[in-house]
């Protein structure tokens, strides 16, 4: 590419900075395969970051999907139990003579997928509050005397509000 002379200028400022610049391109002067190289390293640079950054966002997308659906999953088998729990307190207070509607096998098993679910939060203390929860309601609804409802109650509000926060912010 070929410049025009700096003489053909109609400034006399123009004309020094003219100089100015081919003096600079002219120390410049690199072989048709340097910058072949140069821009092939560069282009492999850009791709590497970008590679990586999409890893990383794949990873992350994968991650939130994950406790997404473990919050989820979480907070529908703890409504099952409490609910099958509730149906139990009832049965045991109303003194009725049959069959128990939530069996300790039954009881067992759902706990087990809760504490399965509870298992995959990330959030340590969202998954010990569950756990905490689950503690103390499986003694209150067994009629255990010690427990009060109102408690279970507030222990039950905090683990979903908290939960729900968590689904929130994931799902942002």
């Amino acid at each position: 590419m070929q410049i025009q002379t700096c003489g053909q200028l109609d400034s006399k400022d123009l004309i020094q900075l003219c100089d100015f610049v081919r003096e600079d391109i002219s120390s410049l002067s690199l072989t048709p395969w340097t910058t072949a190289l140069l821009g092939l390293l560069t282009g492999l640079a850009i791709t590497w970051v970008t590679v990586l950054g999409n890893r990383r966002a794949q990873r992350a997308e994968r991650r939130n999907t994950a406790q997404l659906a473990a919050l989820i999953a979480v907070q529908d088998v703890a409504l099952k139990l409490r609910s099958r729990w509730t149906e139990h307190l009832d049965y045991l207070q109303s003194g009725s003579a049959g069959p128990d509607p939530f069996p300790a096998l039954a009881q067992a098993a759902l706990q087990g997928q809760f504490r399965t679910a509870a298992s995959r939060i990330e959030n340590n203390e969202l998954r010990e509050d569950y756990v905490r929860w689950e503690k103390y309601a499986e003694l209150f609804f067994n009629n255990s005397g010690r427990q009060q409802g109102y408690a279970e109650q507030k222990l039950w509000d905090g683990v979903l509000e908290r939960s729900g926060k968590n689904i929130r912010w994931i799902d942002a």
